[in-house]
């Protein structure tokens, strides 16, 4: 089943294809044979960076909770909103 076309013929055609095939294969780190990337990457790997972007987002929730606590506690002191332990209106009783 070798008919030609512009010259080569299927078979030649064929071949040049699947040659083509393993050099984008080598070149992108695939296994032609198994369909799945070769596991020597190199350091950065899935579970390195899982661990980088957990440890990011665990500092950006420490941090954003430790500003909204000082700011909480900066509005409650600038506010002159009497706390439990502030006995105002025995104050003004005793003051009248």
């Amino acid at each position: 089943m070798s008919k030609s076309t512009g010259g080569e013929s299927v078979d030649e055609l064929r071949h040049r294809l699947n040659s083509m095939k393993k050099m984008m294969a080598e070149r992108r780190g695939v296994d032609l044979d198994e369909g799945r990337r070769s596991t020597n990457l190199g350091v950065i790997d899935g579970s390195f960076l899982s661990v980088v972007f957990g440890l990011t987002l665990f500092v950006i929730l420490t941090v954003s909770v430790y500003a909204f606590y000082n700011l909480y506690s900066a509005i409650i002191k600038n506010s002159h909103i009497p706390t439990k332990n502030c006995n105002v209106v025995g104050s003004i009783r005793a003051s009248l």
